[in-house]
């Protein structure tokens, strides 16, 4: 995957930078990823669905990487992504795409498969399952589980320190995150406090205690790009969960496509566990669990991340 020379795709007054791959004639299949994340997420599976015959595109999200990155929380709202998507097949002349995302990606994905189901043959998420809209707002939700200093709350109600925060050191932050989840981590509310915990962390010296998934040369792709866009973009994307809440009454929950859920054993974030209501919600459902993997999976274990991508496919003939 070359991430140096993106092709730009306008929108909404904006670019939207795109990275293809594979045969021109290929089945295309879209990779859309997560926070804090950006196309080149995808480096280590581009390449074997392309050499698989796949048309992959890979484009970095409003906010992130060589895309524009405007400031406005409004430009982040759900129906301007699924905008942003739909640009992208148009640009390419996709008419219908497999997509998979991973992260806040797949949230994207649950929605677009819906929304944009005429132009998705299927879906394949990677650690974030479909869930049903909750009864009630999920930052009252959040904040209830989990106190005032989720992370999702911490966006909202401390933006500006936040993001100072955060752009204060931006490999540092990466060095903190990009780390290997301890075997059988459980979730706890301390965990979700990612501003304070990165304080703790800098206060620390930021140490490289050799967990990391990712090598000094690739944890360095995010930093210079985040050094660029600044974090409050991708902060906006939780910014809007109220918003994106609000839009989705009377959204069925149903997804009428074939759907392949990638879980890694180790994410504590989003363990296997929560794929358990798909069942329910995804009739054409096959849930495949990736041992000895946390939440960065791509980078954690690419190879069965691969496998399992490559082998569903395979089996329904896509």
């Amino acid at each position: 995957m070359n991430y140096d020379n993106p092709t730009l795709v306008p929108v909404d007054g904006f670019q939207i930078a795109t990275y293809a791959n594979g045969p021109e004639d290929g089945t295309p299949l879209v990779l859309i990823h997560g926070w804090p994340e950006l196309a080149y997420s995808w480096a280590t599976t581009v390449p074997a669905l392309a050499d698989a015959g796949y048309r992959v595109i890979a484009y970095d999200l409003l906010g992130f990487g060589k895309s524009s990155a405007p400031r406005g929380v409004e430009h982040y709202g759900m129906a301007n992504l699924i905008g942003h998507l739909e640009a992208v097949l148009n640009h390419y002349g996709i008419n219908q795409a497999i997509l998979c995302g991973h992260d806040w990606g797949g949230i994207i994905l649950w929605h677009a498969v819906r929304i944009l189901k005429h132009r998705t043959i299927a879906a394949i998420s990677i650690s974030t399952p479909h869930v049903g809209r909750a009864p009630v707002d999920p930052m009252t939700i959040f904040e209830k589980r989990f106190g005032t200093e989720h992370y999702f709350i911490e966006f909202r109600d401390r933006t500006d320190a936040v993001e100072a925060l955060y752009n204060s050191d931006s490999d540092a932050f990466f060095r903190m995150m990009f780390r290997a989840s301890p075997n059988g981590l459980k979730l706890t509310p301390e965990l979700t406090h990612l501003p304070t915990r990165f304080e703790s962390y800098l206060r620390a010296g930021a140490p490289d205690n050799g967990d990391m998934v990712v090598t000094p040369e690739q944890r360095a792709v995010y930093s210079d790009a985040y050094q660029n866009t600044g974090f409050l973009p991708g902060m906006n994307y939780y910014r809007n969960t109220t918003a994106n809440w609000e839009m989705a009454q009377g959204l069925s929950t149903t997804i009428e496509v074939p759907s392949l859920m990638i879980s890694p054993e180790d994410d504590f974030f989003l363990p296997p566990s929560t794929t358990d209501s798909m069942v329910k919600t995804v009739p054409d459902l096959t849930r495949v669990t990736i041992p000895n993997c946390g939440h960065w999976a791509m980078w954690d274990k690419p190879e069965a991340v691969n496998a399992a991508l490559l082998s569903w496919l395979n089996q329904r003939g896509f």
